[in-house]
This record gives C-alpha cells, sequence and structure tokens, in this order.
C-alpha cells in the first residue's frame, strides 16, 4: 500500500503553488492597466508590477529548484498517458513563461526608462533601482504580451483540466495540491 502523504505535494509545494498563482492571475488580470498608468503620469503601479514580476521571478526559481530537490508525487493510477504527457508539457511551460516573463519584462522595461515622470528612480520594493538594460527594443515587449497570453491560455487549460479531475473523473487529483 502507498503512502498517502507520498499522493500529496509537500507543504512547501503547495503554498509556492498558490501563492504564485494569486501573483501571476492578478499580473496577467491588472498588469496592462498598471503599465499604461505610466502615459499618465503615475508611476506607482509601475512600480508594483516591477516589483511583482522579481518576487514572481525569484519565487520561481525557487519552486524550480525545490521541484527538482523534491520530485512531485507520482500520478495518479486512473491518469491517462495522454494526460500525464499533457500535464507535464504544461507544467514545464508554466515554469518557462514563470521565469520568461519576469525576464522579458525586464528588458522590455529597459526599453522604456527606470525613471518616472517625476524623474524619480523606479525601484524594486523600493529598496534597490530597477538597473537599465541594454536596450533590447520593441522584440522584448511583444515576447512579454505574447508569453502573457501563453500563460492566460495555459492557466484556464489548467483550471479546466483540475474542475474536469474533481467533477467528472472524481479521482482526487485536485486534492494532492489543496491546503489540508
Amino acid at each position: 500500500m502507498s503512502d498517502p502523504a507520498r499522493l500529496r505535494y509537500n507543504t512547501i509545494a503547495i503554498g509556492l503553488h498558490w501563492l504564485l498563482a494569486a501573483l501571476i492571475i492578478f499580473m496577467l488580470v491588472m498588469g496592462e492597466d498598471m503599465m499604461q498608468s505610466a502615459e499618465l503620469g503615475d508611476n506607482k503601479p509601475v512600480a508594483l508590477h516591477v516589483s511583482l514580476g522579481v518576487i514572481i521571478l525569484v519565487l520561481s526559481l525557487f519552486r524550480l529548484v525545490w521541484r527538482v530537490m523534491n520530485p512531485p508525487p507520482p500520478p495518479e493510477a486512473s491518469t491517462k498517458p495522454w494526460e500525464a504527457t499533457l500535464s507535464k508539457v504544461t507544467h514545464g511551460l508554466f515554469y518557462v513563461l514563470m521565469i520568461g516573463l519576469p525576464l522579458s519584462g525586464a528588458l522590455g522595461f529597459a526599453g522604456f526608462s527606470s525613471r518616472d515622470m517625476d524623474g524619480q528612480t523606479v525601484s524594486v520594493l523600493g529598496l534597490f533601482p530597477m538597473p537599465l538594460i541594454a536596450n533590447p527594443g520593441l522584440p522584448a515587449i511583444a515576447m512579454h504580451k505574447v508569453g502573457s497570453n501563453l500563460m492566460i491560455g495555459l492557466v484556464v487549460l489548467h483550471v479546466l483540466a483540475a474542475l474536469k479531475h474533481q467533477f467528472i473523473d472524481k479521482d482526487g487529483v485536485l486534492r494532492r495540491m489543496s491546503p489540508h
């Protein structure tokens, strides 16, 4: 008989999953509005957007290291091979985007300015200034927008898959990532 605790993600993985989910969904919903506020001269939302992007990057890197050191539980016995493959591909894409979006955002931000309309330096969490990186121009901004749209699609797919497992398959997959 298998250990029931081994069928669940560990507490750190669960906490990182839900914290990153909340931050990512917030950024997907509010990110564009936050950046457009700079055009109106309000840099506080831009600083928040940058700061949250840095937090997402750091947490995502930590989550990736944690996942390598603490492999996830094996798939449920009822998981079909195509579902397991799709899950692996989806999770891989999530990591690419959770790391790539903040990096492309930083590169795209360099195409603007590290100073707001009042000449104040945009800082990350109020701790250090946003560094200026060699301006890559529009490609980084375009990558960031495409990546954001891909992230929206992945989040929708992920939520739909979780709901399918919960209400159609009733196989307990959702419990693996649920807080106790």
